[in-house]
């Protein structure tokens, strides 16, 4: 049933934490939404094109994820390329060459994303080089070539190395906010009359989540999974929420969700009426929680 079969298109931290987001709500928050159809039959598929999930991880973190993902009901789909997408299915492309088409209504691209046009149009007005991502590539101390007085910064840029290569920066807020912060500096060793240094990037660690008490992590070279990795996540990003109020409030509905296993609220969308759709009682009749309408039932949280 292409309805209950969900494609999630990259098994970076993003495609990983959604696939695990989704078998949770399918399996746990919606299981007793619905008369007429079981959530936990639903199929989530992660593709990935590499021959493991979570590739700037240590292959055992990998590992480790693909174990929580199984458990939650994730099929992964490695060394597997997608080369076409419609509304109602997905193709990809197997080692041995076959391409095998996927019956699916939902498809999540986790994979990445070209970068700005900005990026396009700087290179074309400096003579920069782009990559394949559309990516622009900068001087060791982020300025255009030939245009010193230019910065590029974030997820748009890769930055030379002064050797000919480019330093592997990840595309994450935590790399656009040192990139930002040593273009500051930069300027102001100008403005002191001191040269510029090149760029370097402080990897201060990466966390993945995958569902409930069940993450990877690995924060200079020490590696943590399962429970201790999901509580070192929680930490992390209630350290960086703004404000102590906005820190309590987001622990306390925190709280609350992992005792009840809540999700927020159910929005229906574009309901139906009686005489625009006979079938509406029925379908209303499949949810004993909800009216469902009979055309399209939204879940969010909020």
């Amino acid at each position: 049933m292409p309805e209950m079969m969900f494609a999630v298109v990259g098994a970076g931290p993003t495609g990983v934490e959604v696939a695990g987001q989704l078998a949770e709500l399918a399996r746990d928050t919606l299981r007793r939404e619905f008369r007429t159809i079981d959530p936990g039959e639903a199929v989530i598929l992660l593709i990935e094109a590499a021959d493991r999930v979570l590739t700037a991880y240590q292959p055992k973190m990998s590992a480790r994820a693909v174990s929580a993902l199984t458990r939650l009901g994730v099929t992964p789909v490695l060394n597997a390329a997608v080369v076409r997408v419609s509304d109602r299915s997905i193709s990809i492309a197997v080692d041995s060459g076959a391409v095998q088409e996927v019956q699916a209504r939902t498809i999540i691209w986790a994979a990445g994303v070209s970068a700005s046009p900005l990026a396009r149009a700087l290179a074309q007005a400096s003579g920069a080089e782009l990559d394949r991502a559309g990516r622009i590539t900068v001087q060791p101390d982020l300025t255009l070539p030939g245009f010193p007085e230019v910065f590029a910064v974030g997820d748009m840029v890769r930055v030379c190395d002064g050797a000919g290569s480019t330093l592997p920066i990840p595309g994450v807020a935590p790399a656009a906010i040192q990139q930002g912060r040593h273009a500051a500096r930069t300027l102001r060793r100008r403005l002191a009359g001191r040269p510029a240094k090149p760029f370097t990037y402080r990897d201060k660690g990466s966390l993945a989540t995958i569902g409930r008490k069940a993450a990877v992590a690995q924060i200079h070279g020490a590696t943590l999974s399962g429970l201790l990795a999901w509580l070192a996540w929680l930490l992390v990003h209630l350290y960086f929420l703004m404000g102590l109020q906005n820190r309590f409030i987001v622990f306390v509905r925190w709280t609350v969700s992992f005792i009840t296993r809540g999700r927020g609220a159910r929005l229906i969308t574009e309901a139906a009426t009686p005489s625009d759709d006979p079938g509406r009682a029925e379908a209303q009749r499949a949810s004993p929680a909800l009216a469902v309408a009979s055309r399209t039932v939204e879940t969010t949280e909020r």
